[in-house]
């Protein structure tokens, strides 16, 4: 049922679920890593660290924003490649995997207050209720940015594989229609204010 509506030929459907996953996983694996992983789990493994931005919003908001792109362009690459285990099933892109990947991290991150900028820890349902405040906390826009470009590129396999057998396309096969265009310009609209509202945020 989940794997016939991630994709599905209709892109409303694929957001629509991929939503909802998002919100059981992120905020689920939130809660577990919270309880069960040491706060700070994540700096030494952080590769943000010693990421310095510049103190001009304008300019601290593109370094920003290129360097969320790393995530996109691990989504992008994982794009190319979709796998099925039957023909009766339709292909399923990797891409959905980096995605979840992702959003697990920043969970982590959230679950566990692993953040580069150093602020006193709060409690869970204040870290919770924080990424709502989005004019303050970019995550939840830069996620979802993250998530409608997932959407939006989820059956643009060039490689599909069903089992041992592998079928590939060219680009110029890949078909566009209107609506993902648009989704994906949205998101990475999204990723961009994101990468603003981190910047002041950092700033101040």
């Amino acid at each position: 049922m989940i794997r016939e509506k991630l994709t599905s030929e209709k892109l409303s459907k694929r957001i629509i679920i991929l939503s909802i996953l998002f919100i059981i996983i992120f905020f689920g694996v939130t809660i577990l890593s919270y309880f069960i992983l040491p706060e700070g789990f994540l700096l030494n493994k952080n590769n943000t660290a010693d990421f310095n931005t510049s103190t001009n919003v304008f300019l601290s908001t593109i370094q920003i924003f290129a360097w969320n792109m790393i995530s996109v362009l691990a989504i992008i690459i994982g794009s190319l490649f979709s796998k099925r285990n039957n023909e009766k099933q339709n292909y399923l892109s990797l891409s959905y995997h980096v995605f979840f990947i992702v959003i697990s991290m920043a969970a982590i991150t959230l679950g566990t207050w692993s953040f580069t900028v150093t602020t006193e820890s709060v409690p869970l349902i204040d870290r919770i209720i924080s990424m709502f405040n989005i004019t303050k906390r970019a995550g939840l826009i830069e996620l979802y940015g993250t998530l409608l470009i997932t959407c939006s590129l989820s059956n643009k396999a060039l490689v599909m594989t069903t089992k041992d057998k592998t079928v590939t396309r060219k680009i110029k096969d890949i078909k566009w229609n209107k609506n993902e265009i648009i989704c994906a310009i949205i998101g990475f609209m999204l990723m961009l204010i994101a990468a603003f509202v981190e910047s002041k945020s950092i700033i101040g």
